[in-house]
């Protein structure tokens, strides 16, 4: 494969393999096809948040990119807002997940 293509439209949402996985979870890296890292589009509908987690256990590393909407990162109970064009990373001993606004959020994350 030289290249490969993936529109998310076209990618179904679901809880996926990843420890944090949500039903607004689309799979991206699995459709692509990459096997070094995960990536999540992740839309969440207005009100709604990924799942709590931390990763002390497998020392994952987090990004999130937000591409859409506004919301709030939860980590160790601390909110902090966050907007359209906003990049987070998250140590891996912290627990952390992501709840949208009134407006939804759609973010990407990627986890290696």
């Amino acid at each position: 494969m030289s290249y490969r293509i993936v529109h998310s439209d076209d990618v179904e949402e679901g809880r996926g393999p990843h420890p944090a996985g949500s039903p607004f979870d689309k799979r991206i890296s699995e459709r692509l096809g990459l096997a070094a890292f995960e990536m999540y589009k992740v839309q969440l509908p207005p009100g709604a948040a990924t799942e709590p987690h931390d990763h002390v256990c497998d020392g994952v590393e987090d990004a999130y990119a937000i591409v859409r909407g506004s919301g709030w990162l939860v980590v160790d109970g601390t909110e902090v807002p966050l907007r359209e064009g906003h990049f987070v990373a998250v140590s891996t001993q912290s627990v952390r997940f992501v709840r949208a606004g009134d407006d939804g959020c759609d973010l990407l994350a990627v986890c290696a």
